[in-house]
């Protein structure tokens, strides 16, 4: 086995310890696997920060009980709620949205601020384009290519303007098609 030597802070020593002690681990244990970490990364190409973004999705999607489910699936399964139920499906679409719109604004609470996190996010997720822009006083939400009925594009931009309504946008209107919602609205 080859030996290197390397300059760490302290700081970096002392995690480098604690976690050894608290894992019941060698230093040098810590330290390759943490280095064949840093290297399988690579060679799936994610950085560092991909890592940590994918790391804070995947907890909000857990804190919102996400659970993922087929466009194949999902599509024909709000069409069948849509006939059955409109207003329940409107209302149950409303308050997951609001309750996203909660859980992001504790963590981003100015919405211009999003559109850098929301396309970070966008890697993990099946859409082919999510974003938020903003203007002056206006804001976009966008979101396409999941597969979306028109039926189901119509309740997800529903649950667009509660989300967006939770930042305070008001005079929302929706643009939608198979696979397209975006919505738009003005800042106070």
């Amino acid at each position: 086995m080859a030996r290197l030597n390397v300059s760490l802070t302290n700081d970096m020593a002392r995690k480098i310890q604690d976690s050894a002690d608290s894992d019941g681990k060698t230093i040098s244990s810590v330290i390759t696997e943490s280095v064949d970490l840093c290297f399988h990364l690579k060679e799936l190409g994610i950085s560092r920060e991909q890592l940590v973004k994918m790391i804070e999705y995947q907890r909000f999607t857990k804190s919102i009980n996400a659970v993922p489910i087929p466009a194949l699936l999902l599509d024909p399964m709000l069409n069948i709620a849509i006939e059955n139920a409109h207003d329940r499906v409107v209302e149950l679409w409303c308050e997951s949205g609001k309750v996203a719109g909660e859980l992001i604004k504790n963590i981003e609470p100015d919405i211009r601020k999003l559109a850098d996190r929301f396309r970070e996010y966008s890697l993990f997720t099946p859409l082919t384009r999510m974003e938020i822009k903003s203007s002056e006083d206006t804001i976009e939400f966008l979101l396409m290519g999941t597969g979306y009925s028109v039926g189901a594009a119509r309740i997800t931009a529903e649950a667009m303007k509660c989300f967006l309504g939770v930042y305070g946008i008001k005079d929302m209107k929706e643009t939608i098609s198979e696979g397209f919602v975006k919505v738009v609205g003005r800042m106070d």
